[in-house]
C-alpha cells in the first residue's frame, strides 16, 4: 500500500514531530512505500512544500490519485496559522472536508494542544472528522474535547501517545542527543572539515610553487589537466614529480649535446 504522511518530522520538531517520524517507520516495516511530505525544509523528507491554509488541501487533492492511504499531522502552522481569522479558518476546514473525500484511508494525527484555533467544533470541521478512518490524539482531556465536535464517531478516536523506542547506551565520547551536546558535536566536526580543507589548499599552494619553480607552470591552472579533473593532492604530486623528471631530463639532454 502507498502511504502519504504529511506533517513536521524530526530533526525538527520536537516529540510530536518524533512521533510521525516513527509512525512513518512503523508503517515502513510493514510492508508498505511510504512517501513524507513536510512543511519544514529542514525535515528528513521525500517531498517540501508550503502547506499553510488552502495550499495543504490542494496538495492533497493532487496527490490523492497516486496514494492509497493518508497519514495527515495537523500541528500548529499546518493548516492553521496564528494569524487565521474565523472566516479563513472555515474555508481551510471546507476545502480540506473535501479534499478528504478523494482518500480511501485517512488517519489524522492531533498534536496537543489540538492546534485548531477557535475549537474543533462548527459546521465546517465536520467534514473534516467524517472522512477520517482514524483520529489519533495525545491525551484523554483532548479525546473528550474532540468527541464534543459534530462529525466525529468515538469508535475511530483513540489515544496514543508516542512512546520512544528503548535506546541503547551510546559508546564512551559520543554525544547525547540535547541539543547543546549534538550543536557542539556538529559545529566542532564542521571546523575540523574545515581545518583539513585549509590543509589541503596549503599543500596544493605548495606544490603550484614547485612545479612553476621547475619551470612545469602551476598544475591549478584553467587549462591544466589537474584543474580541469580537479585531481587529489596525491594527484597533483604526482603530476608535479613527473613534470619535474622531464624538465631535468630536457636540460640533461641539451648539456651533453
Amino acid at each position: 500500500m502507498r502511504v502519504l504522511v504529511v506533517g513536521t518530522v524530526p530533526p525538527p520538531g520536537g516529540e510530536q514531530a518524533r512521533a510521525l517520524g516513527l509512525e512513518a517507520a512503523r508503517l515502513v516495516a510493514a510492508g508498505h512505500d511510504v512517501e513524507v511530505l513536510s512543511p519544514d525544509p529542514r525535515s528528513a523528507a521525500h517531498r517540501h512544500g508550503v502547506l499553510g491554509g488552502p495550499l495543504l488541501a490542494l496538495r492533497l487533492a493532487s496527490l490523492a490519485p497516486r496514494f492509497d492511504a493518508l497519514v495527515l499531522r495537523v500541528e500548529r502552522g499546518l493548516p492553521f496559522g496564528e494569524e487565521s481569522g474565523r472566516g479563513a479558518r472555515a474555508a481551510t476546514l471546507a476545502l480540506l472536508g473535501a479534499a478528504l473525500r478523494l482518500w480511501r484511508d485517512v488517519t489524522i494525527r492531533l498534536d496537543t494542544p489540538v492546534p485548531i484555533p477557535g475549537g474543533l467544533g462548527g459546521r465546517a470541521s465536520r467534514g473534516l472528522w467524517a472522512h477520517a478512518s482514524a483520529i489519533v490524539v495525545w491525551n484523554e482531556d483532548d479525546r473528550e474535547q474532540l468527541l464534543g465536535a459534530p462529525g466525529v464517531v468515538a469508535e475511530r478516536v483513540s489515544v496514543a501517545p508516542p512512546a520512544s523506542p528503548e535506546r541503547s547506551a551510546p559508546p564512551a565520547g559520543w554525544a547525547v542527543e540535547t541539543d547543546d551536546r549534538l550543536r557542539e558535536s556538529v559545529l566542532t566536526l564542521v571546523r575540523a572539515r574545515a581545518q583539513a580543507d585549509r590543509r589541503v589548499e596549503m599543500a596544493r599552494a605548495d606544490l603550484a610553487g614547485v612545479a612553476a619553480a621547475t619551470g612545469g607552470g602551476s598544475p591549478f591552472s584553467a587549462g591544466s589537466a589537474a584543474g580541469r579533473r580537479g585531481v587529489s593532492v596525491a594527484g597533483v604530486a604526482r603530476l608535479a614529480a613527473r613534470r619535474a623528471r622531464r624538465v631535468v631530463a630536457s636540460r640533461s639532454g641539451r648539456a651533453s649535446s
